[in-house]
């Protein structure tokens, strides 16, 4: 007879935004987890789960991370990656998302890994010309995007795809700019954005708008993903295009305040947003809400596609509502 199946996930990034969501509903459907954290990040996993030390970075600490001994099934779900939307050029970058990948998946063919998940990015997909609409790819270049984050996440799909071709069963994922609630940490841009939105400090808005997609969403289709989705196919899980002005208004009827119409013209951020970053980093010494970089993304094609998600494995994304409403809680 049969043992009975003995399931195991692997989670890089179990700390971050998608990585939390991810953890507390793999844990509510009671899955045996094993989560990889920096030296001294265990504090902001829940108890109950394997924890392993370990950087993507430093290829052999990963081997303790994929011993699958007492498991006939593992699962990964890599999600660590370091995004920034700040003008200077950062090592690390490139390092955690492009190395750090090639890392995870070499270790993971080695070991074996039964099915594998990479959240990568849709900044990792070419822009198309407005109006028309952003669909999936099968080539990821550096080249054919902009930004230090999106070349490295273009960078990192590739190889991923090269290990597909190899016969590792993995499938990509590409989510929107994402909120919604598990922002523990209080990294995420766009979450740091809403709040400052909430408060009052940043009083008008900026031309343009971009697709955000809620983190239960993303979680629910990454899950979803591992089940249904196709080896070495990738899928947008995008939410709903918004407009900054509408965003920012959505949130001050939230919080009892008077719509605002003032908008300011694209033109205008342009010369302001390299002041501005210099400024925070000068006086507030903290990561940039306002960069060349931020507003040049508000003013690209935002308009992407989830129908290859919603045939394959029912995708559907919530009310844009709903999320920004749990961004604030």
């Amino acid at each position: 007879m049969c043992g009975k199946m003995k399931k195991l996930y692997l989670i890089t990034g179990a700390t971050g935004h998608v990585g939390t969501v991810l953890v507390s509903e793999l844990m509510r459907r009671s899955e045996q987890i094993r989560a990889l954290v920096l030296p001294g990040h265990e504090r902001h996993l829940p108890q109950g789960i394997d924890v392993v030390e370990g950087d993507i970075t430093e290829e052999n600490s990963l081997v303790p991370f994929f011993d699958r001994n007492g498991y006939n099934r593992i699962t990964l779900i890599h999600c660590a990656a370091l995004i920034t939307v700040a003008s200077e050029l950062d090592p690390r970058v490139w390092s955690i998302n492009v190395q750090g990948t090639e890392n995870v998946m070499r270790q993971a063919y080695a070991a074996g890994v039964d099915r594998v998940i990479y959240v990568s990015s849709v900044h990792a997909i070419p822009e198309k010309p407005e109006p028309e609409v952003i669909t999936e790819v099968n080539f990821f270049s550096p080249d054919l995007v902009h930004g230090q984050y999106a070349k490295s996440k273009a960078a990192a799909a590739q190889k991923v795809l090269e290990y597909a071709k190899k016969g590792l069963n993995v499938s990509i994922v590409h989510p929107s700019g994402i909120i919604g609630p598990g922002d523990v940490q209080t990294r995420n841009h766009m979450i740091r954005t809403i709040h400052a939105i909430a408060k009052g400090t940043i009083p008008v808005a900026l031309h343009g708008g971009y697709d955000f997609v809620d983190s239960r969403d993303v979680v629910d289709g990454i899950l979803a993903c591992e089940e249904k989705g196709r080896a070495g196919e990738c899928y947008i899980l995008n939410g709903h295009y918004i407009k900054v002005s509408d965003l920012l208004n959505i949130i001050r009827k939230m919080r009892g305040k008077a719509v605002k119409k003032t908008v300011l013209p694209h033109s205008m951020a342009k010369v302001l947003a390299p002041t501005a970053e210099r400024i925070s980093i000068l006086f507030k010494r903290q990561a940039p809400l306002f960069t060349p970089y931020s507003v040049y993304t508000l003013h690209t094609n935002g308009h992407f596609s989830h129908e290859k998600a919603s045939k394959e494995f029912d995708y559907e994304p919530r009310d844009i509502v709903e999320s920004i409403r749990a961004s604030l809680s």
